[in-house]
């Protein structure tokens, strides 16, 4: 694996988009049993010959960093693969093959800790992907299902999200600005959060002082109080 934020002209890379980590961690793996350079989605560039890109899920929905990357890069072998806090892993897979018109070679949905669970476990059984890093290294074209989908999740999910958790800021903060400078949509100031905020919990991960947390309301603790799952889900 080569963790190279700067590489031009690369024909094959793993690339990430991750706020808590969890993404990331799944990312390396597959950089490293390919032999890839792992690049966060900011760094990427638009032309490849094989790609694979991890990413979390977000409300049942692409993120939009994602979306934009998507729109732009040039790929003639994708591997798509998703991460899901072992809820719902919704129907991003399908859409993203339907939406973007890529070459997709191979798929999967990863159960990985959930950013609004503190003791949930990270994934770590990474045997599983063996059949997912085979298929990359032969690549040929996949069809990937449609699965189930919650019929609100696309309705408002940014005001669902600022209604069901509120980001808050302690008497530890020291005004160093890192919340602002690290988030993907400028959606934080001195420790304040906007409209723009689709509480990723970047910020909060990243704070070196932990003068940031997340409290859920009702709602979103009876959520995640549901039956969780540890399904692995890999279209080869």
């Amino acid at each position: 694996m080569r963790d190279n934020a700067g590489v031009l002209g690369t024909m094959n890379a793993t690339v990430f988009y991750s706020n808590t980590g969890q993404s990331r961690a799944v990312a390396a793996y597959l950089a490293e049993c390919l032999d890839y350079p792992l690049l966060s989605i900011e760094a990427a560039h638009t032309d490849y010959q094989n790609l694979v890109l991890v990413f979390p899920v977000h409300c049942q929905n692409i993120p939009d960093a994602v979306k934009d990357f998507l729109k732009s890069v040039s790929v003639d072998n994708l591997t798509v693969v998703a991460t899901y806090g072992k809820m719902c892993c919704g129907n991003v897979l399908y859409e993203i093959q339907k939406g973007y018109q890529k070459n997709v070679v191979a798929g999967a949905y990863i159960p990985t800790k959930h950013a609004y669970i503190d003791n949930d476990g990270a994934f770590c059984d990474f045997d599983k992907l063996k059949p997912l890093v085979e298929k990359i290294q032969s690549p040929s074209p996949v069809s990937l299902p449609k699965l189930y989908k919650n019929p609100l999740a696309d309705i408002l999910p940014r005001l669902r999200g600022r209604l069901g958790l509120k980001i808050r800021k302690s008497e530890k903060c020291i005004a160093c600005g890192l919340c602002s400078e690290i988030c993907p949509l400028g959606a934080i100031k001195s420790g304040k959060t906007n409209g723009r905020c689709i509480r990723c919990l970047r910020c909060v991960e990243a704070c070196p002082k932990k003068a940031l947390s997340a409290r859920s309301g009702l709602p979103l603790k009876l959520y995640l109080h549901k039956k969780k799952t540890n399904k692995v889900i890999i279209y080869v």
